[in-house]
């Protein structure tokens, strides 16, 4: 039975222009944030990607949104063009696919009462009355774990780990079918961090949900992603099922990542992790952008241009040791 496809994204691509002067402002390069990227996630299903900081996950995510537009490419998202849709296709585009942001304090209004910053996208988009959309408010903060007599608070009056299951209720309020989440734990304590992936895992299986999760650490998608990318430098290097990649990492790069995961036993030592720092986006090396930091490293990886190449069902690599 051939699933249903709910996020396709083929040969996307950002750029950034870096001009240079105050009023007549010259292009004097451009900062490849996301460059020729391709992915798909199933309906029900969650892809997760990471990589360091400045990798192009999050301008991903802002694509995916249609937040910003690419400078080439193609997100067809439920059969529509993303880049395409403007004014009341672009309307009915937001009720369908939502985002659950990093920090959950600066993306809740702190002027508002949560009943308030819940219901709001209930009241733009005018779906039911005024008592209707109060009642929807409180039946999904108590979805996610807020006792809905504290409906009248202000976010500062709430935990860190409290206002991101605010900020989950509030994308939950349009009954979408697809939540972008960039970084939804990171500004959250390690205690509280499962509870909110746990959290998501269920409302995942209970409203059917297709997940884009956007990490730099491996560890927190592992339990909640089906599959996961590894990005580096604006390009995804590995694509896999999750279980696979943990069990059989390809690229030098991923392996890199797992050996840095820190382990909770005071007699295990950190494996050396890679040397040097990520390469600029607006000057990336030629051939594989890896190899100035590469163990792995042979002469042809700095000429040679890799292409994803799929090693075993579903795992892609874009790697000069397994191309043929």
């Amino acid at each position: 039975m051939t699933k249903e496809i709910s996020i396709e994204v083929k040969g996307l691509s950002k750029h950034f222009p870096v001009t240079s002067g105050v009023i007549f402002s010259k292009t004097v390069g451009v900062v490849k944030a996301v460059d020729n990227i391709s992915f798909s996630i199933n309906h029900g299903e969650t892809l997760g990607i990471v990589g360091e900081s400045g990798c192009g996950k999050s301008t991903t995510a802002n694509l995916v949104l249609g937040l910003d537009k690419p400078t080439s490419g193609q997100i067809i998202v439920q059969g529509e063009d993303v880049a395409k849709l403007k004014g009341e296709s672009l309307f009915k585009f937001r009720r369908k696919v939502q985002a659950v942001f990093q920090d959950p304090f600066r993306s809740l209004n702190p002027r508002k009462k949560i009943r308030h910053i819940v219901s709001e996208p209930l009241m733009v988009h005018k779906v039911g009355s005024s008592w209707q959309i109060k009642q929807k408010a409180l039946e999904l903060l108590e979805l996610v774990g807020i006792n809905p007599q504290r409906a009248d608070l202000y976010p500062h009056e709430f935990s860190g780990g409290q206002r991101q299951r605010i900020a989950i209720a509030r994308a939950l309020s349009l009954n979408p079918s697809i939540i972008i989440l960039d970084e939804p734990v990171s500004a959250l304590d390690v205690s509280i961090q499962a509870q909110i992936l746990n959290l998501l895992m269920d409302l995942r299986e209970k409203f059917s949900l297709t997940f884009l999760i956007i990490s730099h650490d491996l560890a927190v998608v592992e339990h909640v992603s089906t599959h996961i990318g590894v990005m580096y430098l604006g390009r995804i290097v590995e694509l896999s099922p999750a279980a696979e990649l943990y069990k059989n990492p390809l690229h030098p790069y991923t392996r890199a990542l797992l050996a840095a995961s820190p382990v909770a036993d005071p007699d295990v030592k950190l494996k050396a992790v890679l040397e040097g720092e990520v390469p600029s986006p607006m000057n990336p090396p030629t051939g594989c952008t890896f190899h100035p930091r590469c163990p792995d490293c042979k002469p042809e990886c700095k000429s040679r241009e890799h292409k994803m190449h799929e090693i075993t069902p579903g795992h892609f690599v874009s790697c000069l040791n397994f191309s043929s």
